[in-house]
């Protein structure tokens, strides 16, 4: 017996597609607002350490509060668990799970921020990022599966979401706790007694918000009816693999100019599933039977099939005199994809974007305030900078869809390597350059949320998309451990400045990476 489908979903299916996009897009959306005032951390840092360090904890530190967003970033593993959550209970129930987690962590910061360490290390460390990791990655592969022919475009607006909630909390946190405009120490820290008094009730205040904020966008957070996929979207299938077969064509005709082998012969090697038309199942997904050819070259394995352009117009009047459908994408498992070396360099570049991020992210207030005293000003910077970053997700994503993954990261990693290089002048210039600085940093810190998702889809399919990226942002968690440990032992004793020299090493690692991608069996899908 059939299930009976989501009444949110068959309405969708009745609505214009841009307006059936825009009330997907707006789900995720509200909940991305939310979701990413995980990055309003760094503007709380000063706040919370002041307040522990008065109130609760004198050992506590600003160094010592950077754990904090290592356990926010357990949303990879998170990321995993969404994965199967959806494919078992739903992409809202699983999405309403992670939403409210999450604010059940913030809520409960009231209390522990006045108790001890390590139970405001949980609530607003673990509990925060284990609800966030879950909620994101529903959200995001939810809208994917209604627009799968955009899928830089969608995953991109989704991330400005994410990227944008700063800009709007971050002040909103600076006038609930520090209205007067009071001035930090060199430190970095606050000792006025009415601003401290201030701290524990902003998380009741910004809970209160989260959950209306994440209530309302749960509403459409649904996926298409199988029905609608058949009829509707199928054909997006036909389109992914036309833009793969523009790739490889492009790829594989520099490989035989170069005289490592005719174009004809490496087409040979690719293999594609098919859908039956009249499977009545709920699901729609790819055959796991494929077709495997002997090859001379590892690159060419367990991938799809291009279509050339008489291959990919779709013939009606053939539909009935055949039980076989359009040719859909390969997607590879989780245990095929941690076999492929693809994934393991897009690993490595994705640990040092998020490392160079993070370090940014949750250090650019404390450096500020060593030569700014203006509390405000670097409210409304970081403000700036996130609108420049919620903007930038989308402009990456679109670049990606026009050229390349490898065109676009590559740009970002080169102009984040020449920035961190350059940070330490913005001290002795003045704010204002500083603040130009922030805008173009933030600009860059997009491109990590905005390509990889994307990267993980082209190279590995859709199908198991929501668990592969949660593998490949395992990074992440690993890149934030590495950054809490140097913080805590190195920060004080080589100073902001080699901070950031030594740090421009990892996006220009990236940048290594990505431009050399092309030699991994996926590779060439995505440069």
């Amino acid at each position: 017996m059939s299930e009976k489908p989501d009444p949110v979903a068959v309405f969708l299916t009745k609505q214009k597609p841009s307006t059936r996009i825009c009330l997907i897009l707006f789900g995720a959306v509200m909940i991305h607002l939310s979701l990413g005032t995980y990055h309003t951390f760094g503007n709380m840092l000063p706040y919370m350490a002041s307040y522990m360090r008065n109130h609760t904890d004198p050992t506590v530190n600003i160094e010592t509060l950077m754990w904090i967003p290592t356990f926010q970033g357990s949303f990879p593993f998170a990321m995993i668990i969404g994965g199967f959550m959806t494919l078992k209970w739903g992409p809202r129930l699983s999405a309403a799970i992670g939403c409210y987690t999450m604010v059940i962590g913030v809520f409960l910061s009231y209390y522990t921020i006045q108790m001890s360490y390590h139970l405001f290390l949980f609530t607003y460390g673990f509990m925060f990022g284990l609800g966030q990791g879950i909620a994101y990655v529903v959200a995001v592969t939810c809208v994917i599966n209604w627009a799968p022919e955009k899928v830089g475009l969608v995953s991109g607006i989704v991330a400005a979401g994410f990227g944008v909630s700063s800009a709007i909390f971050a002040p909103i946190q600076t006038a609930l706790i520090n209205p007067e405009n009071l001035a930090a120490t060199k430190e970095g820290y606050f000792d006025d007694a009415k601003l401290l008094q201030r701290v524990p009730g902003t998380f009741l205040t910004l809970g209160s918000v989260y959950v209306v904020m994440q209530t309302v966008g749960l509403i459409f957070i649904c996926d298409p009816p199988a029905d609608f996929v058949r009829k509707h979207l199928s054909d997006s299938a036909l389109i992914d693999m036309a833009w793969l077969s523009k790739r490889r064509t492009k790829w594989l005709d520099r490989e035989g100019a170069s005289g490592k082998g005719p174009r004809d012969s490496s087409y040979a090697r690719y293999s594609y599933s098919q859908l039956a038309l009249n499977d009545d199942s709920n699901a729609v997904s790819p055959s796991t039977t494929r077709q495997r050819l002997s090859s001379d070259s590892a690159d060419f394995n367990d991938v799809t099939a291009p279509l050339n352009d008489e291959e990919a117009k779709v013939d009606n009047d053939s539909d009935t005199e055949s039980e076989v459908g359009r040719p859909q994408p390969i997607s590879l498992a989780p245990s095929e994809v941690l076999r492929s070396s693809t994934f393991y360099w897009l690993f490595v570049a994705l640990f040092c974007c998020s490392f160079y991020g993070n370090l940014f992210y949750n250090l650019y207030k404390t450096y500020g305030e060593t030569f700014i005293e203006d509390d405000m000003f670097l409210a409304v910077a970081f403000s700036l900078g996130t609108i420049a970053n919620a903007a930038g997700r989308i402009g990456w994503g679109l670049l990606t869809d026009k050229t390349s993954f490898q065109v676009a990261l590559s740009t970002a990693s080169c102009l984040a390597t020449a920035l961190l290089l350059t940070m330490p002048l913005t001290a002795a210039i003045g704010k204002y350059m500083y603040l130009v600085w922030l805008i173009m940093m933030f600009i860059c810190l997009a491109a990590t949320h905005a390509l990889f998702i994307t990267a993980a889809v082209r190279c590995f399919g859709s199908r198991y998309k929501a668990t592969n990226y949660g593998c490949l942002i395992l990074s992440t968690t690993l890149s934030g451990i590495v950054l809490s440990v140097g913080c805590q032992n190195l920060l004080s004793v080589i100073g902001y400045s080699w901070t950031f020299i030594v740090t421009a090493a990892f996006p220009f690692t990236a940048f290594l990476i990505t431009s050399a991608i092309r030699v991994t069996p996926q590779g060439h899908l995505i440069i």
